[in-house]
């Protein structure tokens, strides 16, 4: 276990110092990760004040600003691009030297994932301030909603990082992976609240919405953390689902990632 750590921990590393020789790219996604929720935030608060109520979705123009600063967050905090990585590494060539060392391919992905979101956060956290502070977000969580909200925080994004590399593994079958890569970012997108908050959606679209992992990555801890979720066993209950996916995906990227390394084949350029 010292050893994995050891190793992780030199990934982790590298992987900084790596992001920091490309700051202009990263910064150029984490500003991304700041503007789409900031013009959604702009479209839904016009529309509520639009309203003879001051509403729509049920939210007021303060709980919208709540909804999309937490969005940021959670959205920088549950970031995963392995859906779009694995077919670019098959390509290259370079998952076979990744094959060679003692660890699996994964825990670089998660050293990098992790990387990425350190360096950026001196960039992220100043401009999260300054969003607050010019929208002025409504809060109505207790301590217990955002001790748990952070609890859901980790969750989406252990799932979030695990389902994108699950459905990575179709880049050994298929190792041009960007229309994939795309469906998966576009459903969580759509399914996960990001666009719209879920009680936006059509109501046969919600319950699809519900049964499905995306709004656990991003909806459900946006919606604790802002108070949103009324009942401590109504968080527990969502904490509960988020953990089945989780254990669930997990069952699944170890069977799958058994058949694919049967199924590889080295490419390169």
């Amino acid at each position: 276990m010292m050893r994995v750590l050891r190793a992780f921990a030199a990934y982790h590393r590298a992987g900084v110092q790596t992001m920091f020789q490309y700051r202009a790219e990263i910064v150029l996604w984490a500003i991304w990760g700041l503007v789409n929720p900031a013009v959604l935030y702009a479209m839904w608060s016009s529309a509520a004040e639009s309203n003879p109520d001051h509403t729509a979705a049920g939210f007021s123009r303060g709980e919208f600003a709540a909804y999309y600063f937490v969005l940021m967050i959670v959205g920088h905090l549950a970031a995963a691009w392995d859906a779009y990585e694995m077919g670019y590494l098959i390509r290259t060539g370079q998952l076979s030297s990744l094959l060679l060392r003692p660890l699996l391919p994964i825990w670089k992905a998660i050293a990098d994932n992790l990387s990425y979101k350190v360096a950026t956060l001196l960039f992220v956290v100043p401009m999260w301030f300054v969003f607050a502070w010019v929208v002025r977000p409504e809060f109505k969580a207790a301590w217990w909603q955002l001790g748990l909200g952070a609890v859901a925080l980790v969750f989406g994004a252990i799932l979030n990082f695990m389902l994108g590399y699950l459905v990575s593994l179709v880049a050994f079958w298929a190792t041009k992976l960007d229309a994939m890569g795309e469906v998966y970012f576009g459903l969580g997108m759509f399914l996960g609240g990001r666009f719209a908050p879920l009680e936006a959606l059509p109501r046969p679209v919600y319950w699809i919405a519900a049964c499905l992992p995306f709004r656990w990555m991003f909806a459900f801890p946006s919606e604790l953390l802002m108070g949103r979720t009324a009942t401590v066993a109504e968080a527990v209950a969502g904490l509960a689902i988020q953990a089945a996916w989780i254990l669930g995906v997990i069952a699944a990227f170890k069977v799958c990632w058994a058949v694919a390394l049967k199924h590889y084949t080295a490419v390169s350029g």
